[in-house]
C-alpha cells in the first residue's frame, strides 16, 4: 500500500505509517479546540519534505489570515504560492469584502461542486484540505453539504489526492454526525479532557479504513513555532546518588536547571532539583530530576504522583548502588508506569553490560537498559527514544 506521512506527531505510527493516497481524513474537534494547525501542518510538511502540491479551501478564513497562521507556526507559505505547487479556492474573500488571491474564487458556496473537482484534478497526488465542514453545513445544509463530501472523495480517489476535512461539531445530531464520519476513511477526535485542575488537549483515531484503531489517547499542545506536538505532562529522573542525575537531565534538556533552595525545616541542607524541558521529535515534555540521597525520599512520591514516565539513572560501574536503585523505583512507584534504566558511565572501566545489569537488578520485568555517557551526550537519544515508545506504545 501506497502511504503518505501526515507529519504528525505519533499520528503516522497509530496508522501503520500514514495513510494511503486517495483516501479521506477527518479532523473531528469539539468547540474550544483549535484544529485547522492539524490540515496546515499536514500540507506543509508534505509541500516542504515530499515536494507535494496541494489546495487549501478557504471558509473561515481569508488567505491573508491563514498566510499569517503559516508564519506564526514556522511554515513557509508565500515559497509555494508563489511556484504554484499550493494555491487557494477562495470561497470567503468575496463576503468580507477583501481581494480574493485563490487560483479557484467561488462566488457562492452552493455552486461550488464543480470548482472543487477542478482543483482536485489540479493537484494528482497531493493534498487538499478543507475548512470548514461546520461552515458548509450551516451554509448549504447537511444533505448539500454530505454530496459535496461524496463526490470530493469520488475525484480525490480517481486522482490519488488526499482530502483532509476539518470539522468544528456544534451540537449538531448524531445522526447527522454519523453520516459525515461513514463518507470519511479515517475520523481523529480532537477533544480536551480534565486532569485535576489542569486542562488538556487530546487526539484519538476513532476510525480508520485502513488499519485497526488503537483508541489510543495522544496529548497535544500547539507551540509557536513548531505547530503540533506530543505533549508529555511530567517525567521524572531519578535514581542513587551521584549515578549522574543532573548530568543527564542537562544532556536530554538543553535549558534545564538546576534549583537550590535550603530546607532548614526538615534538614540542615540544600534540596536540589533539576528541571527542564525536552523538544524532540515532535515530543514536549517537563523534566524534573529528584536528589539521590536517602533523606530526600520524602520528595520522591509527590514529584513520582504525576510523572507519566520515568528515568532510573544507574552507575554502571557500582553494581552495590543497584539495590537502592530498585528501591528508589518501589518508592515512586515506577512500577507502575513506563521506565528505563539509563545505564551511565558506560564508557568507563568496569562498567557492566546491559545484560549484567539486567541480572544483578532482577527486575521483575522487561524494562529497558540503555548505556548512556551523559556527560558525552552519548545513548540519551536513545534512552528518549525508548522511554516515549514505552508511554505511547502501539
Amino acid at each position: 500500500m501506497d502511504m503518505k506521512k501526515t507529519y504528525i506527531p505519533r499520528l503516522d505510527d497509530i496508522l501503520g505509517g500514514g495513510v494511503p493516497k486517495g483516501t479521506s481524513i477527518l479532523f473531528q474537534a469539539m468547540p474550544g479546540i483549535i484544529s485547522d494547525v492539524f490540515g496546515y501542518q499536514i500540507i506543509s510538511q508534505r509541500l516542504h519534505l515530499d515536494n507535494d502540491i496541494g489546495f487549501i479551501y478557504t471558509n473561515t478564513r481569508t488567505p491573508a489570515e491563514i498566510e499569517r497562521v503559516f508564519d506564526k507556526y514556522g511554515w513557509d507559505l508565500k515559497t509555494h504560492l508563489e511556484s504554484g505547487t499550493l494555491f487557494f479556492v477562495d470561497s470567503i474573500s468575496e463576503m468580507m469584502g477583501v481581494p480574493s488571491i485563490g487560483k479557484f474564487i467561488i462566488n457562492d458556496l452552493a455552486n461550488s461542486k464543480n470548482i472543487l473537482l477542478n482543483a482536485i484534478e489540479d493537484i494528482p497526488g497531493g493534498t487538499a484540505v478543507i475548512e470548514n465542514v461546520a461552515t458548509l453545513f450551516d451554509s448549504i445544509g447537511i444533505d448539500r453539504t454530505l454530496e459535496l463530501i461524496e463526490i470530493s472523495n469520488a475525484a480525490a480517489r480517481k486522482n490519488d489526492v488526499n482530502m483532509v476535512y476539518i470539522f468544528t461539531r456544534w451540537d449538531y445530531e448524531d445522526q447527522m454526525v454519523e453520516s459525515l464520519k461513514a463518507r470519511v476513511d479515517c475520523d481523529i477526535e480532537l477533544f480536551g479532557i480534565e486532569e485535576k485542575v489542569m486542562y488538556r488537549q487530546v487526539f484519538m483515531v476513532a476510525k480508520s479504513n485502513w488499519t485497526t484503531a488503537s483508541k489510543c489517547k495522544i496529548f497535544f499542545e500547539l507551540t509557536e513555532p513548531g505547530g503540533v506536538k506530543v505533549f508529555i505532562p511530567k517525567l521524572l529522573v531519578t535514581g542513587p546518588y551521584n549515578a549522574g542525575k543532573t548530568t543527564f537531565v542537562h544532556a536530554i534538556a538543553e535549558k534545564a536547571v538546576s534549583v537550590e533552595r535550603q530546607a532548614f525545616e526538615l534538614f540542615p541542607t540544600t534540596v536540589g532539583l533539576d528541571i527542564g524541558h525536552v523538544d524532540y521529535k515532535g515530543f514536549s515534555a517537563d523534566i524534573f530530576g529528584t536528589p539521590g540521597q536517602e533523606r530526600f525520599d520524602l520528595l520522591l512520591e509527590p514529584l513520582a504522583r504525576e510523572s507519566i514516565g520515568t528515568f532510573i539513572v544507574i552507575d554502571s560501574t557500582k553494581p552495590g548502588t543497584f539495590t537502592r536503585a530498585k528501591e528508589m523505583i518501589n518508592m515512586c512507584r515506577a512500577e507502575a508506569i513506563p521506565k528505563v534504566i539509563v545505564a551511565n558511565k558506560y564508557d568507563l572501566p568496569n562498567a557492566l553490560t546491559p545484560d549484567k545489569i539486567k541480572k544483578r537488578m532482577a527486575l521483575w520485568e522487561d524494562v529497558p537498559i540503555i548505556p548512556v555517557c551523559a556527560l558525552n551526550n552519548k545513548g540519551v537519544h536513545q534512552a528518549l527514544d525508548a522511554l516515549f515508545d514505552l508511554i505511547y506504545r502501539v
